[in-house]
């Protein structure tokens, strides 16, 4: 070939191979989070944030799937002894480091030594304390040689449970279970997920960027099914240090975001162009009452209330995405692979009897000195019109009790700080969980949760969800969280209103990014699917 017409050709050639690798680089996932993660330690990270990258920088022994079933990760395998107390997981003979060095089954028993140290400072910690020995490595009483997590080779770890838990598998799934190479963290210096060189993941993507107002992730060639991977790279953009006012819906409108989590308000224009939409009912809007220190302390007067509801008209009045509930647990809630609500039964609710709320509205007032109560106030979080659907219920609660609620409707700061302190006298609030289990909604009102708002104790309840979590058998279990959801109902101390739906919508080009709904992890691997 002349040469003078070889040159050109190799120019155009190179040029053409920089446009296609600039192509990749150019479209890359972007998705919005609220906050700056705080640390990307899998042990000590507590924020929704950090928890969230975390996720796409490790890999446990299992993953949660898109409909909330578990999956094998890091282990290809595992079996569980007869009594429910014996797991031994095979890992992965291809798992590695970002660095290219094997994942070993050592790399998870001293990551379980971390959770269980108590100078990590986990928060999470006692989730795990169904593990064999783990409070008393916990509290200093045991050295961590005596934890029952042991390796029996480098590609087989074996983990005793003390006692029988159903939510063991989807444990596994989370952060705190994340392996870590000890060398690699001794090398940290204290200094262990704090920046992008203090971390060491064996999960789809790595770390490349963390700046003030985004990380950027960058794929893992190590990841052992890297080369099925679709997504390049994935940007988290930190909307609190970004000058916008932009929601995530407008946002990803504007194709600034390949993904976004939603309610839906905005699903109709959300949905257009061909964008990918889930949806998941799974969060449960009531009325909570505090407790203690309100008029609503009493039970009587609590109890009126749910008798003097009727839903009629408010369930004409709701929109698409929320559904009239009549029970606690929301109804995407599994027990192992069964419907809970199918086990347990949909209508747990009172029915509507005002003359039976005339009564213990009245035996209530009186037992606490009161002629009646016209000085309560009730919050709500505002955007979501909660104070429009209430009204049809306050109307009633006037006209058949003389009760009178003021309703303060909430920007979301303010709404969360005063839930937080107890500086309500009753509020619509949701309850939904991080994992698919009615435990997860009902220890919401357990007595030594931080999530318990209501200020509700009764060692009944929680005993009932002890027993429910502690038993293989899946019908029994849903017998007792049934009846420890009809102790919370007959209480009072929740009024369940409406289910709501939670929605997650990808354009088509990020079709196969995945959104677990109950620990709102989002999977950005892009997997293809299997042939």
């Amino acid at each position: 070939m002349n040469k003078r017409f070889l040159f050109p050709l190799i120019i155009s050639i190179l040029f053409s191979l920089l446009l296609f690798s600039c192509g990749k680089e150019l479209t890359p996932l972007y998705y919005d989070i609220d906050t700056a993660p705080i640390n990307l330690d899998p042990q000590s990270a507590a924020d929704y944030s950090s928890q969230l990258i975390i996720n796409s920088l490790f890999e446990g022994l299992l993953r949660s799937g898109e409909n909330g079933e578990v999956k094998p990760a890091a282990a290809e395998s595992y079996t569980i002894s007869d009594d429910g107390l014996t797991y031994r997981f095979i890992l992965r003979e291809d798992g590695r480091w970002s660095n290219g060095e094997s994942v070993t089954a050592d790399d998870f028993v001293f990551a379980f030594e971390r959770l269980f140290d108590p100078a990590t400072n986990s928060k999470h910690a006692g989730d795990f304390f169904c593990i064999l020995n783990s409070e008393k490595v916990y509290r200093g009483e045991i050295p961590a040689s005596q934890l029952g997590v042991r390796a029996i080779s480098a590609t087989e770890l074996e983990i005793v449970l003390s006692e029988y838990n159903s939510r063991f598998l989807h444990l596994l799934t989370t952060a705190p279970a994340m392996p870590c190479n000890e060398k690699f963290f001794l090398d940290t210096k204290g200094k262990y997920g704090l920046s992008g060189k203090m971390i060491q993941g064996n999960g789809p993507f790595y770390l490349s960027s963390w700046q003030e107002n985004a990380l950027k992730l960058r794929r893992n060639q190590e990841y052992s099914s890297g080369d099925e991977l679709e997504a390049e790279s994935v940007t988290f953009n930190i909307l609190s240090a970004m000058d916008t006012e932009a929601t995530k819906e407008e946002r990803f409108l504007d194709g600034r975001t390949a993904a976004v989590a939603t309610d839906g308000i905005r699903i109709e224009e959300l949905s257009r162009k061909g964008n990918r939409v889930s949806h998941n009912e799974n969060t449960v809007w009531g009325i909570v009452f505090r407790a203690e220190g309100t008029p609503f302390a009493s039970t009587d007067i609590r109890r009126a209330l749910a008798y003097d509801s009727d839903y009629l008209a408010m369930e004409g009045a709701l929109p698409a995405y929320f559904t009239k509930a009549s029970a606690i647990v929301p109804q995407n809630i599994r027990i192992g692979e069964q419907s809970y609500r199918e086990l347990a039964g949909s209508d747990l609710t009172a029915v509507y009897d005002p003359e039976q709320a005339k009564k213990l509205y009245k035996k209530g007032l009186a037992d606490q000195g009161l002629e009646g109560i016209t000085q309560a106030v009730l919050i709500v979080p505002a955007g979501m019109s909660h104070e429009d659907y209430f009204a049809y219920l306050s109307q009633i609660w006037q006209r058949d009790l003389g009760l009178y609620l003021t309703v303060e409707v909430l920007e979301a700061e303010e709404y969360q700080q005063r839930l937080q302190s107890g500086d309500f006298d009753c509020a619509i609030a949701a309850l939904n969980g991080d994992y698919n289990s009615p435990y997860a909604i009902l220890s919401q009102f357990s007595s030594g949760s931080s999530k318990n708002i209501s200020g509700f104790k009764n060692t009944d309840f929680d005993r009932l969800l002890a027993e429910a979590v502690q038993q293989p058998d899946e019908e029994k279990a849903a017998e007792s969280y049934k009846q420890a959801e009809k102790m919370l109902l007959q209480s009072g101390v929740f009024l369940p209103l409406y289910y709501q739906s939670e929605y997650f919508v990808t354009t088509r080009d990020a079709a196969l990014v995945l959104y677990d709904f109950d620990s709102k992890m989002v999977d950005f691997r892009m997997k293809k699917a299997s042939k």
